[in-house]
């Protein structure tokens, strides 16, 4: 399914029908969530379902919650689409600021938010660069497989975290860079 990442979020049922893959529309999302949690665990991260499940609520459904020390967690967002570059940001806003104040209330401090799409649109990028209420990095769902894809080649025991934690758009040209030097 990874070698197919892609065309899930980008629900392309048709490329993923002559891949051989079969799958509802309606599973699509689930299937990229489900992908993307695989992916961050891979590379290392601390994917917290017992954490993510206390937290959510009958409104409130976060994707992925990475568990990182002393409380603090990393909040992901999934977010598959048919059109070119996903452009619903105070929608988004709204959800993360929502997913952030439940998760204060159980007594834990979201050090950054993540959402993975296919592509951004400029004006979300836009919006996202003078956000105020929380901190927020936007990755393709192509850079985030090929960051993975390079760690697995490179053989690196641990991916280095802090590497994704600076860019408002995550470069993973830069970050394979990076990798490869270590």
């Amino acid at each position: 399914m990874l070698e197919n990442y892609e065309h899930i979020a980008n629900r392309n049922l048709n490329q993923l029908k002559e891949n051989g893959i079969v799958i509802k529309e309606a599973n699509l999302g689930v299937k990229f969530e489900e992908l993307t949690k695989a992916i961050f665990n891979e590379l290392g991260f601390k994917v917290d379902e017992t954490l993510r499940k206390n937290i959510n609520t009958s409104k409130d459904q976060i994707d992925i919650l990475i568990n990182l020390t002393n409380n603090n967690v990393l909040l992901i967002e999934c977010k598959s689409i048919k059109e070119r570059g996903y452009n619903k940001y105070s929608s988004i806003s709204r959800q993360l600021k929502s997913y952030i104040n439940s998760i204060h209330k159980q007594g834990h401090t979201v050090i950054k938010s993540f959402i993975v799409a296919p592509e951004f649109s400029d004006d979300f990028v836009s919006e996202c660069s003078v956000e105020m209420d929380f901190s927020v990095a936007l990755i393709k769902a192509k850079s985030l497989l090929h960051i993975y894809n390079e760690f697995k080649t490179l053989k690196l025991n641990t991916f280095p975290h802090q590497l994704i934690m600076n860019d408002l758009v995550i470069d993973d040209e830069r970050i394979v860079k990076a990798m490869k030097r270590k």
